[in-house]
């Protein structure tokens, strides 16, 4: 199958930032800065991309830069014990400020070079706008555009038709924190009124209760419990889940809509505070579960509750590490 290459992927700024990060990692693995650099490579079929672990400087040559390159790199970051370099976007690094908080990754040992992001690509809306029957074998994004061909067809879509919903509402697009800026500010898409991102769930959040509950459950029911997006997500990092424990144990052999909800509410509340809505645990599933609205209701409160954003203070503590002693205490008993 027939695929782009990196230096076609686009319009100069795309071409600028991929060759910007060669670059760079080039530099910090001849220079040893970094024991690997983390970035991302060519995947096996258009639209696609894998990550790339590099240790050697000349392998730089097989990182690109699009808007295909969708994983969020922090979840690695805790595996290794040496220095890393690492690609982040926008939402990549609050994930990663939130692992510097929590004392997952030190913040010496992490090289962060940051890509002003102007948005990802949804599959899923793509393959809604080509139909199902389709077969893409070249892929072609420029900052507005993006051109698909295949087999009896040459398709050019709007990037803003088919951009990932997290995207949509992005309100950080420039890393908060990196050692390097690839490009310059104005390469990022735009940043988006804070309460934009919440108007589906104060939407959402007039239905009556049977019928939110039935959303979910319609949602949840679909789950077949291969816990992708625990994996994907760079904050569920405990040695072991709670659904994976056999005393005591949480979920039964039956694993019905009871204990799909079990884990799936377990893990939104396990975030509350920490989320940054990468959009990479709804990425990950192959059935198609979307608790967005959940996990961006939670965001809202926490936003309204305590005046705080998750990822963006490196100085600063977690969530659920801050206290004031005025602070409600009613419930202790």
């Amino acid at each position: 199958m027939d695929k782009m290459t990196g230096s076609a992927m686009g319009e100069d700024t795309i071409g600028a930032i991929q060759e910007g990060i060669r670059n760079i990692a080039a530099e910090m693995l001849e220079a040893g800065e970094v024991h690997v650099f983390i970035g991302y490579e060519e995947g096996t079929l258009p639209l696609r991309t894998t990550p790339a672990f590099l240790t050697r400087p000349e392998d730089a040559v097989r990182l690109v830069w699009g808007p295909s390159c969708e994983n969020n790199l922090a979840v690695y970051l805790p595996k290794f014990k040496g220095t890393v370099g690492v690609i982040v976007k926008g939402c990549d690094v609050r994930t990663l400020v939130n692992l510097i908080l929590e004392n997952q990754i030190s913040r010496d040992k992490v090289k962060i070079v940051g890509v002003p992001c102007r948005g990802i690509i949804d599959r899923d809306r793509v393959g809604k706008a080509l139909g199902i029957d389709r077969i893409i074998k070249k892929a072609k994004a420029t900052e507005h555009n993006l051109m698909l061909e295949g087999d009896g067809f040459d398709v050019k879509l709007e990037f803003q038709d088919v951009l990932a919903p997290s995207c949509e509402v992005c309100r950080y697009p420039v890393p908060v924190l990196c050692d390097v800026l690839i490009g310059d500010e104005s390469m990022a898409r735009d940043r988006k009124d804070p309460e934009a991102g919440y108007l589906e769930v104060e939407q959402f959040a007039k239905l009556r209760p049977d019928e939110r509950f039935s959303y979910f459950a319609q949602q949840i029911e679909g789950c077949i419990q291969c816990y992708a997006c625990r994996q994907a997500c760079p904050l569920c990092y405990c040695p072991e889940c709670f659904v994976d424990r056999q005393s005591p144990k949480w979920i039964s052999r039956w694993r019905g809509l009871s204990d799909k909800i079990l884990f799936h509410l377990g893990r939104v509340l396990h975030v509350a505070g920490r989320c940054v809505d990468c959009g990479a645990c709804r990425r990950a599933c192959p059935a198609g579960v979307d608790l967005r609205l959940l996990t961006k209701n939670m965001e809202k409160v926490v936003k309204e509750s305590f005046q705080y954003e998750s990822g963006l203070d490196i100085g600063g503590l977690p969530l659920l590490a801050t206290y004031e002693r005025e602070d409600p205490d009613d419930f202790i008993l």
